[in-house]
C-alpha cells in the first residue's frame, strides 16, 4: 500500500478545515505506445480538511500519482445551490406537433408548476415506472396524439466518499479485474463463440448505446431498421443469424436531450424490463445518469427505485436472467449543469440502490477514471468501451 496525506490551503498557505471536498486519485505508469498502465486510489476525508489517497502497488516500475480537486467544498455549494435554485427547468424539452406543414411546439419537463400562465397540461406521467412528464396542451391537439420528444434549451447559469476497494487496474493499457477473472479476446471468434445463442437488451442513455455499436462492428452484425426510429435513441436491432446473437437498444423515456424522437418510441425503462421473458440466454444491460444531473436527486431516485422493482420482478420470474448495470464514468462538462460532481453524486445512489441484488455491476467510474491516455469525455475511447464489453462478457461466460 502507498498512502499520501492530502491537507486543503487556501491562497495564503493556510490550512481550511473544509468537509467533503471532491478528489479524484490516481496511480500511473506511462507505456511505451499511449496506452500505459493505472488504477484509481481511495480517497478517505477525515472530516477535518485533511485527507488520506491510498493506493495499491499492483504493476512493477516508476509511477506517478494523480490527484486532482475537482471541486472543493466551495464549489460544490455553488453547484448544488443553483440545482436547488433551478430545480426543475435546467434543462426544459418540447414536444413537436406536425400539422401539415406547421410545427407546433410545446413545453415539457417533470414538473407543470413551471409552465406559467398555461391552463392546460398533458399528463404523460407513469408511477409504475417512477416517471412523472407533463407537457403544456398545444390548442385543439388531444392530449394522446402522437408527435416528437426533443430538447428546447438549457437555462444559462453561472455560477466524498468512495468505495473501500477498487475493482481493477490497468497494466499496460489492458484492464485487469480485481472482481474476477478478466476476459480478453484476440479474435472475432472469440466474441461468437462467448455470445453465440444470447440475446442482449441494452437501455438507458448513449453510454450504453456506444456498446451496442462496438459489438455491432466487432461481430460484423446485420441492422435491422425500426420504422420512425432513430439512431440516437433507437430502438436498435441487430442479428447475426448464424451464431444467434440479438442485441437491442432502447433509449430511457424522457428527461432525454436528443433530436427530435417519436414520443411512442421513447419508453420508460422499468416498463421495458417488464416486457422481458428472461431466461440462461438473456442478458439485461442498463444505465441512467447522464440526463438526470440538472434535476433534484429525488426525481433519479424514484426513476431507478421503479427500475429496481422491475429488475426484482424480472428475476423473479426468471433467476438466471443476467442483469447488468453499467455505472457513470468521468467526463467533462458544464459543472453547474452535467459535472464530474453531480455525476458521481447520481452514481453512488445508484451503487447503493442495488447494492445486495443478483446483479453485475460494470464499474466504468474506475475504468475511466484510472487511465491518462485519453481525456475525460462523456463518451469513452473505443479502446476503453471495448474493455468494458471484455469485462461484461467475463459474466456472460466466466472462465
Amino acid at each position: 500500500m502507498l498512502r499520501f496525506h492530502i491537507s486543503a490551503k487556501d491562497s495564503q498557505n493556510k490550512t481550511v478545515t473544509n468537509i467533503g471536498d471532491f478528489f479524484r486519485a490516481s496511480i500511473l505508469t506511462k507505456g511505451k505506445g499511449k496506452a500505459g498502465s493505472g488504477a484509481v486510489g481511495i480517497i478517505t476525508d477525515h472530516q477535518n480538511g485533511t485527507y488520506t489517497a491510498t493506493f495499491r502497488l499492483l504493476w512493477e516500475g516508476e509511477v506517478t500519482i494523480k490527484i486532482q480537486l475537482v471541486h472543493p467544498q466551495q464549489a460544490i455549494d455553488v453547484i448544488e445551490r443553483t440545482i436547488k435554485k433551478y430545480p426543475i427547468d435546467l434543462v426544459m424539452f418540447q414536444k413537436r406537433y406536425i400539422v401539415g406543414n406547421d410545427k407546433i411546439d410545446t413545453k415539457c419537463n417533470v414538473d407543470p408548476a413551471i409552465f406559467k400562465n398555461t391552463s392546460a397540461v398533458c399528463n404523460y406521467s407513469d408511477p409504475h415506472a417512477g416517471a412523472w412528464w407533463y407537457c403544456e396542451k398545444a390548442a385543439n391537439i388531444p392530449c394522446n396524439t402522437s408527435g416528437y420528444h426533443g430538447l428546447l434549451r438549457y437555462r444559462d447559469v453561472k455560477g466524498g466518499k468512495l468505495f473501500s476497494r477498487i475493482s481493477g487496474f490497468y497494466l499496460k493499457g489492458v484492464w485487469n479485474s480485481l472482481v474476477c477473472k478478466n476476459r480478453h479476446f484476440s479474435s472475432q471468434a472469440g466474441w461468437q463463440q462467448c455470445l453465440k445463442g444470447k440475446t442482449l437488451n441494452f437501455m438507458g442513455d448513449s453510454t450504453i448505446r456506444q456498446w451496442w455499436e462496438h459489438l455491432v462492428r466487432i461481430l460484423e452484425m446485420e441492422e435491422t431498421h425500426i420504422p420512425g426510429a432513430i439512431h440516437k435513441t433507437g430502438p436498435l436491432l441487430a442479428r447475426d443469424p448464424v451464431n444467434n446473437i440479438t442485441l437491442n437498444y432502447r433509449s430511457h423515456g424522457p428527461p432525454r436531450r436528443c433530436p427530435f424522437t417519436r414520443t411512442f418510441l421513447l419508453r420508460y425503462v422499468a416498463n421495458t424490463i417488464d416486457e422481458i421473458e428472461g431466461g440462461p440466454n438473456d442478458v439485461v444491460g442498463i444505465t441512467m445518469w447522464a440526463h438526470f444531473t440538472s434535476y433534484p436527486v429525488e426525481v433519479y431516485r424514484k426513476r431507478m427505485e421503479a427500475v429496481r422493482a422491475a429488475i426484482e420482478r424480472l428475476l423473479h420470474r426468471s433467476p438466471e436472467t443476467l442483469v447488468v448495470i453499467k455505472s457513470a464514468n468521468t467526463r467533462t462538462d458544464n459543472e453547474l449543469k452535467s459535472g464530474d460532481w453531480l455525476a458521481h453524486k447520481l452514481d453512488l445512489i445508484m451503487r447503493e440502490m442495488f447494492r445486495g441484488m443478483n446483479v453485475v455491476l460494470v464499474d466504468v467510474w474506475e475504468m475511466t477514471n484510472a487511465q491518462n491516455w485519453h481525456k475525460d469525455n462523456i463518451h469513452p475511447a473505443p479502446d476503453i468501451i471495448v474493455q468494458e464489453l471484455e469485462f461484461l462478457c467475463s459474466f456472460i461466460c466466466p472462465l
